[in-house]
């Protein structure tokens, strides 16, 4: 039986060029690493346009990758300006909207942080969820490597098999 390959899609903020070379970066190793990962900055011009296109992407991955940031935070809460981060104002609100469809149950969505700093910036419909700091993109311990591990559906520590129920003597 083939393994499934993962698929990912990362929502972020276009903060500065810096911030969206460092988003391009993960996204590749990431894909190095076998998993599917989508982009926007992968693609030119989709055919269904942005819109659809974000729909589209954040229905086929099986996980959705939330990088927060003041700035995405501030848009994914429909807080900035008119007319400013309208991808991330219309994903937050895609987000928002199917987080509120399943009772307010989450698996998909994870927030990443580049810094425990802004772990203030998780938007609120994602507060109790488990985030992961990517500081660095390595493997060996850090939280790239757990984010890689839930995304891969590889726990650190396997739970031992389930023993047979021990029968205890009575007291007389």
């Amino acid at each position: 039986m083939e393994e499934r390959i993962p698929k990912i899609f990362i929502s972020y903020s276009w903060d500065s060029e810096e911030h969206k070379d460092k988003i391009r970066e993960m996204a590749q190793v990431f894909r190095n690493a076998g998993v599917d990962c989508a982009l926007d900055q992968f693609e030119t011009s989709p055919e269904e346009g942005w819109a659809k296109w974000m729909i589209n992407q954040v229905e086929i991955a099986d996980y959705v990758l939330l990088v927060c940031t003041e700035i995405y935070h501030r848009r994914a809460m429909g807080h900035e300006e008119l007319g400013k981060g309208k991808g991330v104002t219309w994903e937050g609100a895609i987000i928002t909207n199917l987080i509120y469809n399943n009772n307010s149950r989450n698996s998909k969505f994870i927030p990443v942080l580049f810094s425990m700093d802004d772990q203030k910036y998780i938007p609120i419909f994602l507060g109790s969820n488990t985030f992961y700091v990517l500081d660095t993109f390595e493997f060996g311990g850090t939280g790239f490597e757990r984010c890689y591990r839930h995304v891969t559906q590889q726990p650190e520590v396997e739970k031992k098999a389930l023993g047979k129920k021990i029968i205890l003597p009575k007291k007389k």
